[in-house]
């Protein structure tokens, strides 16, 4: 289904789409060991640690040494601790933890082509629903399995809420539906965030790779995924757009009552990618095939799953 879309509206999406970003990789830090201890990823991807047991640090360097790319310090599982990396140029990294190296807690990051990762993307948003029933879907659309334990959402300016659950398994083509400011018991498919606000009529939500290290929101290089609706200026859209996931100024737009937004076009990034649909399909494909505004690049965009 078509959305209506304003000559203005259309003129601020006419922008060029942006490129898909890169996947995402998690490692556990416990027992003395990082778990897997190699990983081979895609330039660009993230690696995510994430604290199960234990004092530790992922630190890069070999032979027990520092070398400058990364470093979370030593930190303990009592403070609900997470840390990320979003790889750049490099070969190969190794690291090692700081109070461990000694004892062979050490790691490995190397580097393919095509290789294959998780992609967490924000697939579909209801915010004008009454009574607690805002809805968020997340879907893996990369091709092996992610965990989305410990990954923060935020729709405020300057606040952000980590998922409840410190593993997640997600697999390639999954779904995960957060139902915000409601209770519930979360499960594997469904997510309860009673501390996430409800969606204002013209709002924005973004996805964030856990880190409790450096948990700035105004860095560039731990949001994934963002979506604005109603109107520009939303919350995180500078970073958003410093990611190169969204234009400043674009903003899809607001939908009836009872509809939802869904991401058609897993291929780019922006406010072109979206479209109103009129029957919410939350963890399932909703057949959705036509963007908010295909002529602006002539062309029917599809969605993949």
């Amino acid at each position: 289904m078509r959305s209506r879309v304003s000559l203005a509206v259309l003129a601020m999406l006419s922008a060029a789409a942006l490129p898909s970003r890169a996947g995402q990789v998690r490692v556990d830090v416990s027992n003395i060991q990082f778990t897997p201890a190699t990983v081979t990823i895609n330039h660009g991807d993230h690696v995510v640690w994430v604290w199960l047991s234990g004092t530790h640090s992922t630190t890069s360097g070999s032979s027990c040494t520092e070398d400058g790319i990364f470093n979370s310090t030593l930190v303990s599982t009592a403070a609900g601790v997470s840390f990320s990396w979003k790889s750049g140029a490099q070969t190969s990294v190794p690291y090692f933890c700081i109070q461990h190296c000694d004892l062979g807690m050490t790691g490995r990051i190397n580097f393919g082509t095509s290789v294959p990762v998780a992609d967490f993307r924000i697939t579909e948003i209801q915010y004008n629903v009454a009574g607690g029933r805002d809805l968020i879907e997340i879907t893996n659309h990369g091709n092996a399995i992610g965990n989305l334990g410990d990954y923060r959402l935020s729709v405020q300016a300057g606040v952000a809420v980590t998922l409840p659950l410190a593993s997640l398994s997600v697999p390639g083509g999954g779904h995960v539906v957060l139902h915000g400011n409601a209770t519930g018991t979360s499960t594997t498919t469904d997510v309860f965030l009673p501390s996430l606000p409800d969606l204002p009529p013209s709002g924005a939500v973004a996805l964030y790779v856990p880190d409790s290290q450096t948990p700035s929101l105004a860095l560039a290089d731990q949001i994934i995924d963002f979506a604005q609706w109603g109107a520009a200026g939303g919350p995180n859209e500078a970073t958003a757009n410093g990611a190169t996931l969204w234009t400043a100024g674009q903003f899809v737009p607001a939908v009836a009552a009872g509809h939802s937004l869904e991401l058609c076009d897993f291929t780019t990034r922006g406010a072109g990618a979206w479209a109103e649909i009129s029957t919410p399909n939350f963890g399932s494909y909703g057949g959705c095939v036509t963007p908010a505004v295909p002529a602006t690049w002539g062309r029917i965009q599809q969605r993949y799953r």
